[in-house]
């Protein structure tokens, strides 16, 4: 077993197993990578894996956690959350990544290891905003350095070098523009979507860090200089600029809801209250595709929706408001093809890293701060608004007779109500932002959670169920963060122990760092 564990250290405390995908023929053992040829050949592996792990991260355990939908078992917070089951949320494909970012940069090849600094990145903003502190400079370095048992840097040391990293990335992106990366599943090959991705996540990560006490990062400068110089930073400018992975509707690469387990998946889950509070006070069309009618209502001829709170006693959601008839599951976007194959879609879902609506939106709250001084908050904010309507319209499969893009799109009338009107003040205008942000995050991994921790909208995350339903919840409030795995606490005790006595108790309600 320590054999076994020296080889997942070695990998920076990440899963054994290397990528692997039905994209590509590939004749690499990237278990021993010595020697690479052709760097890009990595690259198609390293975006299915991270994708498909991220969207099944999302579907089976981070819906739950962001509050948007109800799951009885996971919302226990209990063993769905326990150290036996967090190892879900690291990378596996990381080890690949470190290889490529090592191969690129003996073999000189900047727009590879642009693209390499980024997917490195990103994940591990997504990790270390789970976890807090976390294995990163020593980690990655087992083959290299021969560091079997990394240490734990501070979350606040891992954004600052994170941040550095992203604003490399683009450096070196830019200067290869002209280049095309031929394995490319997200941008197809397009070096200034990748440099916008770069700076996008660079956006997301100062506006985590903006309320932070103590921070060492200007981050009102750092933002000013991005907005202010679009040609040296530039954003994403539509929809189409957003950073997800498609699936493919072929036998093995289609998304994962269509072909997982369990196959009642869409069934299961129920539209939360606190989503469903949420888009009903402003009369928002989302609900359409975040959620399906309930079958109740169906039969009678009509659509209407109702949700279940998160921490019911396990059946209660068989009774809420009636049963389940009268409880809205997910939406048919994401149905299984055992359920229903000739509505089920294999390609509808996408795995969403970020989005153009969430920029927006982050840009909006930054302006309205005064963190920046280009652009117009409202004119942010309703862009913002608008491509998350755009984005999930335009995921509706064209045999769908409902939900249909009309369905779902809004009219003028729905920027001029008073709970989405952009008028108030400040506080009222930031609490608008911050519960758009919210609704524009649904399936983006974890963001949403990140962004309720950090703002506290919406309010009515709770673990205290609603209509006097009593709470199974195994903690006495939301949680805050996800637990080290339980090889770290076996394997790795004594970096482990340095980073709990630092950072708190290795529990879902110690805080992370921007949280504090």
């Amino acid at each position: 077993m320590i054999k076994v564990y020296k080889l997942l250290s070695a990998v920076g405390l990440l899963a054994l197993v290397s990528c692997t995908s039905d994209f590509e023929e590939m004749n690499t053992n990237p278990n021993n990578p010595d020697h690479i040829d052709q760097t890009e050949l990595l690259f198609p592996s390293i975006m299915n894996t991270a994708a498909r792990e991220y969207f099944s991260n999302t579907s089976s355990r981070a819906l739950i956690v962001c509050d948007y939908h109800e799951d009885t078992f996971t919302s226990m917070f209990a063993s769905a959350f326990d150290p036996t089951d967090t190892e879900r949320y690291y990378f596996s494909c990381l080890r690949d990544v470190q290889n490529v970012i090592n191969s690129a940069e003996e073999k000189g090849e900047k727009h590879v290891l642009g693209i390499g600094y980024v997917l490195k990145s990103w994940m591990f903003q997504v990790m270390t905003d789970l976890y807090g502190d976390f294995p990163y400079s020593e980690a990655l370095r087992g083959k290299t350095d021969d560091i079997s048992y990394p240490t734990y840097d501070t979350q606040e040391e891992i954004y600052y070098d994170l941040l550095d990293k992203l604003k490399e990335a683009n450096q070196l992106l830019s200067e290869t523009s002209s280049e095309s990366i031929s394995k490319d599943l997200i941008f197809n090959g397009d070096v200034l979507k990748w440099r916008k991705f770069a700076n996008s996540l660079r956006l997301r990560m100062l506006m985590r860090i903006s309320n932070t006490e103590g921070v060492q990062v200007n981050v009102g400068e750092e933002l000013k200089d991005m907005t202010n110089n679009p040609d040296l930073y530039p954003l994403m400018e539509s929809n189409e600029d957003n950073a997800v992975f498609t699936f493919l509707d072929e036998e093995g690469n289609q998304a994962p809801s269509y072909t997982g387990t369990p196959a009642n998946f869409n069934e299961a889950n129920f539209l939360t209250t606190t989503l469903e509070v949420n888009l009903k006070k402003l009369n928002d069309n989302r609900i359409h595709i975040f959620a399906s009618p309930t079958k109740a209502s169906v039969a009678e001829g009509k659509r209407e929706f109702a949700g279940v709170p998160n921490c019911l006693t396990q059946g209660d959601e068989q009774k809420y408001n009636g049963g389940s008839d009268y409880n809205s599951t997910m939406s048919i976007l994401f149905l299984n093809r055992n359920i229903d194959p000739e509505l089920a879609s294999p390609t509808a879902p996408q795995s969403i890293w970020l989005t153009y609506a969430e920029v927006q939106l982050n840009l909006a709250e930054a302006r309205e701060r005064g963190l920046i001084s280009s652009g117009d908050a409202s004119t942010y904010y309703r862009q913002g608004i608008q491509a998350s309507f755009e984005y999930w319209a335009s995921r509706i499969p064209e045999n769908f007779t409902y939900p249909t893009a009309s369905d779902v799109l809004p009219s003028d009338d729905y920027y001029t109500q008073e709970t989405v009107r952009y008028e108030g003040s400040s506080g009222d205008k930031l609490k608008k932002i911050y519960l758009q942000k919210w609704l524009a995050l649904y399936f983006c991994g974890f963001e949403g959670w990140s962004e309720w921790r950090r703002t506290g909208v919406p309010e009515e995350i709770s673990v205290n169920p609603l209509k006097g339903f009593q709470s199974n919840s195994s903690i006495q409030e939301w949680p805050r963060r996800i637990p080290y795995p339980m090889f770290e606490q076996t394997y790795n005790n004594q970096n482990y122990q340095a980073a709990v006595s630092r950072q708190g108790a290795d529990n879902l309600t110690t805080r992370v760092w921007w949280n504090k």
